[in-house]
């Protein structure tokens, strides 16, 4: 849970403090994304290792940016609807498939 605070706490910082250029919040925002897929995989590991619910939640609340918080907060809800799996494939499939395809949906969700 601590890499995807990072994870995404890292994106939004990097993005943020461009140095000589200002970055704009679309290309802010694009960069969050980027990091969607990693942070989408974490959350799916947290799901299958049977991380609580609510604890995942409260890691996601604590992104600063509320639309990034509202995604990430979605994104979670969305992983504990997938069924707990006992076996170790179907574990793995879960995590790979739940990062698949989120960097455009997250770019379509730019604020």
């Amino acid at each position: 849970m601590k890499k995807l605070l990072l994870l995404v706490l890292g994106s939004v910082v990097l993005t943020g403090c461009g140095g000589h250029k200002q970055v704009s919040p679309q290309e802010a925002w694009q960069g969050f994304c980027k990091s969607i897929p990693s942070a989408a995989f974490n959350i799916m590991t947290d799901r299958q290792q049977g991380i609580d619910k609510n604890a995942a939640l409260e890691n996601a609340k604590k992104i600063q940016d509320q639309h990034a918080r509202d995604y990430l907060v979605s994104l979670v809800e969305e992983a504990y609807n997938v069924p707990l799996y006992e076996q170790m494939a179907q574990k793995e499939k879960a995590m790979a498939d739940f990062g698949k395809g989120r960097y455009e949906s997250c770019v379509a969700q730019q604020p």
